[in-house]
């Protein structure tokens, strides 16, 4: 089978890479692709994580400053975001060193989509995520209902 361009076809191009590097033929490795490659499955994790925050995030922004609206559904998003967290970073756990940096992310976009489904001001929202990770990934931390 003939060699595939990296730019051309990502599946059967990773395939070929995978058969060289266990033939060890080291020679015929698209080395610049590859290191690529990696680099990006590093910066997929750690966007994976970003989202994971955001939605958490954000349904316990709505959870605080919607109660009226409280509903099983974000119960439930709260609950599982939660379990795709500790996963996620059980499954990765280098990007714990990250996590100061994630979640400041993550929080922007969590009030922007809070914002978004709520109809609230931007300014009813804290700038700066006021729980600590340990606080909202607590099984048992459902914020109070804000002032």
């Amino acid at each position: 089978m003939a060699n595939v361009a990296y730019d051309q076809d990502l599946y059967t191009w990773a395939q070929q890479q995978a058969a060289l590097l266990r033939e060890r033929k080291f020679d015929q490795v698209d080395w610049e692709h590859i290191i690529e490659e990696v680099e990006d499955m590093s910066k997929s994790e750690k966007r994976a994580l970003e989202s994971f925050l955001e939605t958490l995030l954000m349904h316990l922004l709505k959870w605080q400053y919607e109660p009226s609206h409280q509903s099983r559904s974000w119960k439930f998003t709260i609950i599982e975001q939660r379990k795709r967290i500790e996963r996620h970073l059980k499954e990765n756990p280098g990007l714990k060193s990250k996590l100061p940096e994630v979640i400041e992310s993550a929080y922007e976009y969590a009030v922007s989509g809070a914002v978004r489904e709520t109809g609230l001001a931007p300014e009813v929202f804290p700038e700066i995520c006021v729980w600590t990770f340990e606080q909202f990934m607590d099984n048992d931390f459902w914020p109070e209902i804000a002032p």
